[in-house]
């Protein structure tokens, strides 16, 4: 990603080149010793790259597992910014943020878009995202695995866009060079003026359902393929649809020559836009800002094109080699007591998850988790206290000298600088605090699945401050978290636990809203205490935008048994008001230890609506049968209007359900569909379920073992 990290990537695109230097984002490509696909099924849908013949031919009939690897999630409408509920009041909202990162890791023939494992890269961060990119090198379909060809182009993993859109984000595909091939086979021009590479970028885009590309042409570049790549991208430019975005890395100049300039100056900003003509929507500039004077350079730049410095550029911070401890610091962007100069770029926020050395280990993914919330809230793991802990003198040189990259305590948290967004601006809004990655699947509170499982697109709305904890007394305040172990819907639950006492009731601030009460509407609560009976000592709290300061608290009263309530409340009292934010406190008379799973939070509408439509055209594909085992390809017509996601079942001979999978989409693919007994067929259901999470009829379909 700039002159010392890229290096290491030439390697995959089988480049040589006479320079040394750390290894980049990319990691080498498997040997044909090794298994280039651990844990992958024999017709397992993945994901792959494509370069310049694959682009001019590619078609939706012929990309075999096209229809696997789309998003169907619309990209949400956030809400307006209200500064009495943020974090800090006083952060300004116009500064933006991208988050260049792997998915769920970043091997090259095992991109799924959801699989088995719980152990896998999950973001919880994306009310502070506004363009995620997806960094991570794709084999062209049919390369070998021992000496893959690389694409110019991956595609952003759909699970990925799917939580990106649910969250308001934009998700953008990538564009490497170098690569393999001649680079002028990209820049194909017709007689009518149009470029081939470019109307199949757009059609892509559409039907895998992403928002744009971030464009890294890292290598030297013929002057005249320069000059061609830059009419072609001006064309992109006016082709594509309203929404569509264009980032360009801060790379070579107009002539093709490779020249960081760590800033928008003269010499780049015709990439951005050529005298009066737009070409991209942003840069994303170099890392190396020794002072604030690049800096002040892009916000200039960009004010004499007539464009918002925060919308047109976005200084970058590596974090993939120097974790949370960067050799050029970010205050340069964001200046003290001074407005933000311009956007902000993340490279590598998956370092949390990557750089952990035990990071494949399910049971160690607290840790992981914790390292997470460090890097996003910041080193007190909770986005009202940010700020490093440990002084680092800047600005400071990359000296070649460790940098103690895993220090937490040098790091400022992303919360510092970027205001929390939301998308909770209507009724319904319902949550399971379900993270996308589970070790178990709960449904309705019961064990509904053993096994393991991720799949970043059906993630919930998840706390918008993770976690903003308060004591009212003078003792600590509780620790708010997920849990893995015990889950209501999904493979996840909030928990809150401590010792809880006169000395300290725990208030946990959970979601930003703009939800207005007309009529009829109601919250609703489901939670578990593991005591029978017993005063629940739980509250939910609801702030009005008309007085951001107070909490209106509705008790949550007694448990009904050991396993979980749900307590319904009428919001009839609050006709014409708006809710701003929500959260939760738990309080005791007594002093001992408490723990509160909450399984849902809803807020619904007062019209209960109706049940969905009993999914139609529930087809098997195909089964693929080895022995009592089978993959199953499943289709059905998708419903898109008023359906939250599907759920796959499996009825068992006792007539119990087994969860299978969970997805947005009209197909769905069962890594291993196990044979119960001898059965001879196995009965599968789909439901579909509502924003509000009523639940559909099933319908059916049979897998024949024979």
């Amino acid at each position: 990603m700039d002159r010392r990290t890229f290096i290491g990537m030439l390697g995959a695109a089988g480049v040589t080149i006479g320079l040394t230097g750390p290894v980049g984002p990319f990691r080498a490509p498997a040997h044909a010793a090794v298994d280039p696909a651990p844990g992958r099924a024999p017709h397992q849908p993945y994901m792959h790259g494509y370069n310049a013949a694959s682009l001019k031919s590619w078609s939706p009939r012929t990309d075999r597992w096209a229809k696997y690897f789309r998003s169907r999630v619309p990209l949400a409408t956030r809400i307006a910014p209200f500064a009495a509920t943020q974090a800090n009041p006083d952060l300004a909202t116009g500064p933006q943020l991208m988050n260049l990162s792997y998915d769920y890791d970043n091997s090259f023939f095992t991109a799924y878009k959801y699989d088995d494992v719980f152990a896998r890269r999950l973001l919880r961060f994306w009310q502070y995202t506004d363009l995620y990119g997806s960094w991570h090198g794709m084999p062209v379909a049919g390369s070998p695995t021992d000496e893959p060809e690389h694409g110019v182009v991956n595609m952003p993993n759909p699970a990925y866009t799917d939580a990106a859109h649910r969250n308001g984000a934009k998700s953008l595909g990538c564009w490497f060079w170098p690569r393999g091939g001649e680079f002028s086979d990209y820049l194909e021009q017709r007689a009518d003026g149009s470029f081939p590479v470019a109307d199949k970028l757009i059609e892509m885009a559409g039907y895998f359902g992403f928002d744009g590309y971030f464009i890294n042409q890292e290598a030297e570049t013929a002057p005249a393929d320069a000059a061609k790549l830059m009419e072609m991208l001006k064309y992109l430019r006016t082709q594509a649809p309203e929404g569509f975005h264009i980032q360009w890395y801060d790379t070579i100049m107009v002539d093709g020559e490779l020249d960081y300039q760590d800033q928008l100056n003269g010499k780049n900003a015709p990439w951005i836009q050529d005298g009066d003509t737009p070409v991209s929507n942003s840069l994303f500039a170099n890392y190396w800002i020794p002072d604030d004077a690049q800096v002040e350079t892009s916000r200039t730049t960009a004010k004499k094109l007539g464009l918002d410095p925060y919308e047109a550029v976005f200084h970058g911070t590596e974090n993939e080699k120097y974790g949370y401890n960067p050799p050029f610091d970010t205050r340069l962007i964001f200046p003290e007591g001074e407005p933000a100069r311009t956007s902000w770029a993340l490279f590598g926020s998956h370092f949390a998850w990557d750089r952990y050395p035990d990071r494949d280990n399910p049971d160690a993914q607290p840790a992981v988790f914790q390292r997470e919330r460090r890097y996003w809230s910041g080193p007190n793991e909770d986005p009202t206290r940010t700020g490093r802990t440990e002084y680092v003198p800047w600005p400071h040189e990359d000296d070649g000298k460790p940098r103690d990259a895993d220090n937490h305590k040098k790091w400022d948290g992303v919360a510092r600088y970027i205001t929390e967004r939301s998308v909770i601006g209507s009724f319904p809004f319902a949550t399971r605090f379900n993270t996308g990655h589970g070790r178990s699947f709960f449904l309705d509170g019961r064990l509904a699945s053993e096994r393991e499982w991720n799949n970043a697109s059906i993630q919930d709305l998840l706390p918008t401050w993770q976690f903003w904890t308060r004591s009212g007394g003078s003792g600590d305040p509780l620790t708010a978290d997920y849990d893995y172990t015990r889950a209501y819907d999904g493979g996840s639950s909030l928990r809150i636990s401590g010792e809880l006492g006169p000395q300290n009731p725990t208030t946990v601030r959970l979601f930003k809203t703009a939800l207005k009460v007309t009529d009829g509407e109601r919250l609703s609560v489901t939670f578990t205490t593991g005591r029978a009976g017993a005063d629940s000592g739980l509250e939910v709290g609801l702030i009005f935008a008309d007085s951001p300061e107070h909490y209106v608290w509705l008790p949550a009263g007694r448990t009904r048994g050991k396993g979980w309530t749900t307590a319904t409340r009428r919001l009839d009292r609050f006709h014409g008001r708006t809710i701003a934010a929500i959260g939760v406190r738990v309080s005791s008379a007594s002093r001992g230890a408490y723990s509160l799973n909450i399984g849902e939070l809803a807020l619904l509408g007062g019209d209960r609506g109706s049940r969905p439509k009993t999914p139609s055209h529930f087809t098997v594909d195909a089964a693929h049968v080895a022995g009592d085992s089978a993959e199953v390809f499943l289709s059905w017509r998708l419903e898109k209007r008023d359906v939250w996601y599907y759920d796959v079942y499996r009825e068992l001979p006792d007539g119990r359900r087994e969860a299978v999978g969970r997805v947005y989409d009209e197909v769905y693919y069962v890594k291993s569909l196990a044979r119960s007994g001898s059965e001879s067929s196995t009965r599968l259901q789909l439901v579909a379920v509502a924003p509000d999470g009523t639940r559909s009829t099933p319908a059916t379909a049979k897998v024949r073992w024979s």
